[in-house]
């Protein structure tokens, strides 16, 4: 690929956007360790009350409620995130996104990010996206704004910065 390949796209931050966002990156949840918590929680209350350890048992029921509350927030974790995403500020913002020989950009209303291909720790490619891995923090790409050219410009960019 030449030195000079420029390549711009605009896409749209809607509610199919942040579910693909959140299907290609989120981490599988794990059944024991995800409810782990809620689980302690609910004996926590559960021992509070039984053994009368405290003088009225609101603490006990409070720690009930909690790991309730709890197990809820891991089974729709999916439904709440997109949610948040939907009501947020940048929801219906356009992004103009561009990929150069020097990097990646993002631009949408007050955000303006440039990443270097050396910055990229990792370019990780899924069915309907990449996912760049910059230290502990995640972007998504989606594919359906970019053609196979900058599918493998982005790809050959990514490992000669590796190489170097």
């Amino acid at each position: 690929m030449s030195k000079d390949f420029e390549f711009t796209t605009e896409y749209t931050l809607d509610k199919p956007f942040f579910a693909e966002c959140y299907d290609q990156t989120s981490q599988p949840v794990k059944f024991p360790q995800a409810y782990l918590k809620g689980m302690l929680f609910l004996i926590f209350g559960v021992v509070l009350l039984e053994f009368e350890l405290l003088p009225n048992g609101y603490v006990g029921w409070f720690f009930i409620v909690l790991s309730v509350i709890e197990a809820c927030s891991v089974y729709f974790k999916r439904t709440w995130w997109l949610w948040r995403q939907t009501i947020s500020s940048s929801r219906g913002n356009k992004v103009v996104f561009d990929v150069n020989a020097d990097g990646v950009r993002y631009k949408s209303g007050k955000i303006d990010r440039s990443l270097a291909w050396s910055e990229i720790d990792q370019l990780e490619q899924t069915d309907l996206g990449f996912i760049l891995h910059l230290g502990k923090q995640r972007q998504y790409i989606s594919k359906s704004c970019l053609n196979e050219e900058v599918i493998t410009f982005m790809v050959e960019q990514h490992a000669g910065s590796k190489a170097s």
